[in-house]
């Protein structure tokens, strides 16, 4: 198959999801709704700003492009193209949901007694590093990669699991609820590099392997004749690596510069309190 021909699928329409589309369309008019006009159904909601609601639009058209577009098509021949799907589920997906849900939505599930257990336990930083990771360094064995990729059921169970997980581990960095945002700063950053590393041994496991480990992907696929099923194996695990460094990264200066604007504020407001001090002394003097 050449260059063109290959492009060329993202130019059938029987390749997308109209469906799909049509639910993601769905709930972003409802999101919009919800953080426009009918905010007021919302006790304490606040007026959100133009870049959160980018972030949550953002995140549909990854939702969908991972799901719904000619992505998953080419993923069910090429090792390479479904952990770039992965990678934009479960690295992608997650920050630009937390950035893109105002806490005012978020706060009438927490007051959920079980829901807030369960979640609570889930989302605290260890716990969320040692689930996801394992989780997705598990779903990776070749026994079980084969068993899910073999069972609808199961593999739409573990695929939910895993967004829930990667939301969880997301959590402790990007909480959208300031008085559940606990975590420091540098513990923050501590996070990040530990996700970044406890999952190098399963990305280094594909893509340094001479065998391909996956039935699945262990012919050639006429998507790409030039790559062979080991080739497009190790690409996958490339694609994989790079993705998470380029999101946690991202995270990375994300964290570093909320901490400097906050660490500004506070040196403002002692200065301004200082001021105002020293307004008040010469008042009385």
């Amino acid at each position: 198959m050449s260059s063109k021909e290959f492009f060329d699928i993202f130019l059938f329409p029987a390749n997308w999801d109209f469906q799909l589309n049509l639910v993601f369309i769905g709930v972003s008019i409802i999101y919009l709704l919800l953080t426009g006009p009918y905010r007021r159904w919302f006790p304490n909601s606040e007026p959100v700003p133009g870049k959160t609601k980018v972030f949550f639009l953002l995140g549909m058209i990854v939702y969908y492009f991972a799901l719904g577009s000619p992505i998953r098509v080419i993923a069910a021949e090429l090792f390479s193209m479904h952990m770039m799907q992965m990678s934009l589920l479960y690295f992608v997906l997650p920050p630009l949901l937390w950035l893109g849900i105002p806490a005012y939505m978020i706060r009438p599930l927490l007051n959920i007694k079980v829901f807030r257990k369960i979640w609570n336990f889930f989302s605290k930083p260890l716990i969320s590093l040692v689930v996801f990771n394992g989780s997705l360094s598990f779903y990776h064995l070749p026994v079980v990669f084969e068993a899910i990729m073999n069972s609808q059921v199961l593999h739409n169970v573990t695929h939910g699991f895993l967004l829930f997980a990667a939301l969880t581990m997301w959590w402790p960095i990007i909480s959208p609820v300031k008085e559940l945002d606990r975590l420091r700063p540098i513990p923050k950053l501590g996070l990040i590099f530990a996700n970044g590393f406890i999952l190098t041994p399963a990305c280094a496991m594909i893509t340094f392997t001479d065998i391909v480990l996956f039935d699945s992907y262990s012919q050639m696929s006429q998507l790409a004749p030039i790559m062979s099923p080991l080739h497009d194996q190790q690409f996958g695990g490339v694609i994989m690596k790079i993705m998470q460094e380029i999101v946690y990264i991202t995270a990375i200066i994300l964290v570093y510069t909320r901490w400097v604007r906050s660490e500004r504020k506070k040196e403002e407001e002692e200065l301004m309190k200082i001021r105002q001090e020293n307004s008040s002394h010469l008042a009385n003097a």
